[in-house]
């Protein structure tokens, strides 16, 4: 699927590079990984400050309509997903991804004149978050199904980890520096900020040649549905690790919606705290991407997502068990190493065991997995926060997940997937 540009992209630096970063000999990749990371830290800094919008628009009541627009930016990928995946697979994915660019700045900017001239209103706020998770859903098949095809497939595992590294990094900058910017200039800013974060990405793809990639001739969208699931029928390796990833997003990623109760009533730490505890979750993924990276020429991928499954069940029970901040924040780097470790690595084992025909469908199964099911896992935490505890919580959910990793791992050939 690699055309003969980005074959020359990767000659730029064919022996500079190697290991974890080896991806960014490709020239197209490190262009676009670039751009990402400037886009990425803007929309982060959009999400702090819509937040905050809901917040004054909304007290003393706001947690309510604070996960609704937190959910409306999610149960889209749940519909939309698998249908942007055929769509990536019948037309050009570096078109998808440029229209999705230029869609997204226009919500941003929409969003930014209206909290500008002071007629911004609840329901705005709901209907552009809808947008957003629309054009998300678009987003992330079409951008997971792009990277092999700006890397191929030996480099494959080094992009999808650097792209995780970007995505914690900008998780930790976008957070901090959209605080800075309400406070100083005003929480419209933050919105403007983001409509110009993603002028680089779009610059870039503009500028890239088409790549020689072989869209789905199907007779129509729906047959083109039915061939990716039958796929995913028989291939009981891709299942599994789908439905490993499902699990994750149900009973262990969304452990971060308690973070604020954990820091406020556990630790007693305040808001200064919680930075603290979600920095240590980045940084701990961020150490994740870089090991993952690294380890797959020494250690059989299966066995990779093994020990970061292992990892980040160990780390969220012994959270819950944990009682003191600084026992916390070592902790919770465990949980993001592990995190990404596992999901990185069965990113890249999907991609890898799928045909290229059908691979836009099945990262939209992906992500219907990853992002789609994320407003269910936090209703999980939320309502077992609420009857038992938020530290009991912790437990309860690193057990479910664990649970379903082991009957999942039960099947030895993905212990031992190459």
């Amino acid at each position: 699927m690699l055309g003969d540009e980005g074959s020359a992209g990767a000659a730029v630096a064919p022996q500079r590079l190697s290991g974890p970063f080896r991806a960014l000999r490709h020239r197209f990749f490190r262009r676009f990984w670039l751009a990402q990371a400037v886009s990425l830290t803007g929309s982060w800094m959009q999400g702090v400050a819509q937040r905050w919008l809901v917040h004054e628009l909304t007290r003393p009541h706001s947690e309510a309509m604070l996960g609704i627009v937190n959910a409306l930016t999610a149960v889209p990928v749940l519909f939309l997903a698998p249908v942007a995946g055929a769509l990536a697979d019948r037309f050009e994915r570096r078109r998808i991804l440029l229209g999705v660019q230029i869609v997204a700045t226009l919500i941003a900017l929409t969003l930014w004149l209206l909290t500008l001239t002071g007629f911004v209103q609840l329901w705005h706020i709901l209907l552009l978050a809808l947008l957003m998770g629309c054009v998300r859903a678009f987003d992330v098949p079409t951008r997971q199904s792009f990277w092999v095809e700006l890397v191929g497939r030996d480099d494959l595992m080094s992009a999808i980890t650097l792209n995780s590294a970007v995505v914690n990094l900008s998780r930790i900058l976008g957070p901090s520096l959209g605080g800075v910017i309400i406070e100083v200039v005003g929480v419209a800013n933050c919105f403007l900020f983001n409509a110009l974060s993603f002028l680089p990405p779009m610059v870039v793809l503009w500028a890239m040649p088409a790549f020689n990639a072989t869209p789905s001739q199907q007779r129509d969208l729906w047959h083109s549905l039915r061939e990716g699931l039958a796929h995913l029928k028989g291939n009981r390796i891709v299942l599994r690790l789908l439905l490993l990833v499902g699990a994750w997003s149900l009973f262990g990623g969304q452990f971060e919606v308690l973070l604020p109760v954990l820091a406020d009533k556990v630790y007693g730490v305040g808001a200064k705290g919680y930075g603290f505890l979600f920095g240590a979750w980045g940084i701990g993924a961020l150490v994740g991407a870089m090991v993952a990276a690294s380890m797959e020429q020494r250690l059989k991928r299966g066995r990779l997502v093994m020990l970061g499954t292992l990892c980040a069940v160990l780390g969220l029970i012994c959270l819950g068990a944990a009682h003191q901040f600084a026992l916390a924040l070592p902790l919770l780097m465990l949980v993001g190493l592990g995190m990404v470790t596992q999901n990185a690595t069965c990113n890249t084992l999907v991609q890898s065991l799928v045909p290229d025909a059908l691979r836009g469908r099945i990262m939209g199964i992906y992500s219907l997995m990853f992002i789609g099911l994320i407003p269910a896992g936090s209703l999980f935490y939320g309502t077992v926060a609420a009857a038992f505890g938020v530290t009991t919580a912790l437990v309860i959910g690193a057990c479910c997940f664990g649970v379903c990793a082991l009957v999942l791992f039960r099947d030895r050939a993905m212990i031992n997937l190459p």
